[in-house]
């Protein structure tokens, strides 16, 4: 839910800001592509490859990679309709991947919605499309499968953030968040409280849950882009966490297949925090992680975001 709250922040105020280009949508999913695709589909080739590899030979249990889904809508980023189809989140190594696909949905019109509404009426549009996934949880019930994977039950976190983008857009908006600073973390610690006391009252993905996430993210992003000074947005700034920051979209990716592997080859079981060797496992998968990520990064992502950035907004 961070991850959508970021992202529809980041994403909205780059549209914002460049809403009247000539070269609007051009520029953006050039950038987009550069940016996601690489490295999503690397990780795909990988598993296919790797599944392959363990179904030829002995070196990795062939059970390692199956799954009631095929692959094919991965490559689609449709995979989350997939997981609703089939009642499953598919093979583990890839199951996070369901997010992504509900983030390029929402960049399928996210640019439409910027570039054709109108100035005053676009923070309107935003703030009913936060609720709407509400409305639609009070119709149609939550708890299911679909209202966790699928996009119109999962935007009101990514408008959350774009609502974000809006008032750091407006004049003095940060300024006023500034000004009611104590109130915003009166709030924001109330809206923690409500969410630990609901996380163990009722089951995740109940009514108020993914929403209430998404408003406590947002919060704490104003809080942090408000106050530039404040020791909150110093720690958040620390050169670790902007390490991490770099390279987070590959460990998003890699850990999971990661983490499964290393449990099979050496515990020869599926990952379970349970006694000191599956900690020592797991700690070796993050550390490989977090190299592999590095490696990814360096090898040919940063470079292929750079090329995206040759394409400028023009107007």
């Amino acid at each position: 839910d961070l991850f959508f709250v970021l992202s529809g922040f980041l994403i909205t105020r780059i549209l914002l800001h460049h809403r009247e280009a000539e070269n609007y949508f051009r520029v953006f999913y050039l950038r987009r592509v550069a940016r996601i695709f690489p490295l999503y589909y690397f990780v795909l080739l990988l598993f296919w490859s790797l599944r392959w590899m363990a179904q030829q030979g002995n070196l990795l249990p062939a059970a390692l990679f199956a799954s009631a889904m095929p692959l094919w809508p991965y490559f689609l980023y449709l995979q989350n309709f997939s997981m609703v189809l089939h009642g499953t989140f598919g093979n583990e190594f890839l199951a996070v991947t369901w997010s992504l696909a509900v983030e390029e949905q929402f960049y399928l019109f996210l640019p439409f919605l910027v570039r054709k509404s109108e100035r005053r009426k676009f923070p309107v549009l935003a703030g009913f499309l936060v609720i709407f996934p509400l409305m639609l949880r009070y119709t149609l019930g939550s708890g299911h499968f679909y209202d966790f994977v699928l996009m119109p039950w999962r935007m009101d976190a990514l408008f959350f953030g774009a609502l974000l983008a809006i008032v750091e857009a407006a004049p003095g908006g940060l300024a006023l968040a500034q000004r009611y600073g104590g109130v915003l973390k009166a709030v924001l610690g109330v809206l923690v409280a409500f969410f630990v006391y609901t996380s163990f009252a009722e089951p995740l993905g109940t009514l108020k849950h993914f929403f209430l996430l998404g408003l406590m993210y947002a919060l704490l992003i104003l809080l942090l882009i408000s106050d530039d000074s404040a020791w909150l947005a110093h720690l958040f700034k620390a050169p670790f966490l902007r390490f991490l920051g770099g390279i987070s979209y590959g460990i998003y990716l890699f850990h999971q297949m990661v983490n499964g592997i290393l449990h099979a080859l050496v515990l020869h079981r599926s990952p379970r925090l349970v006694d000191a060797h599956s900690a020592a496992v797991t700690v070796l998968a993050g550390l490989v992680t977090c190299l592999l990520a590095l490696a990814t990064y360096h090898g040919f992502e940063k470079r292929l975001i750079a090329w995206g950035h040759r394409f400028r907004y023009r107007g």
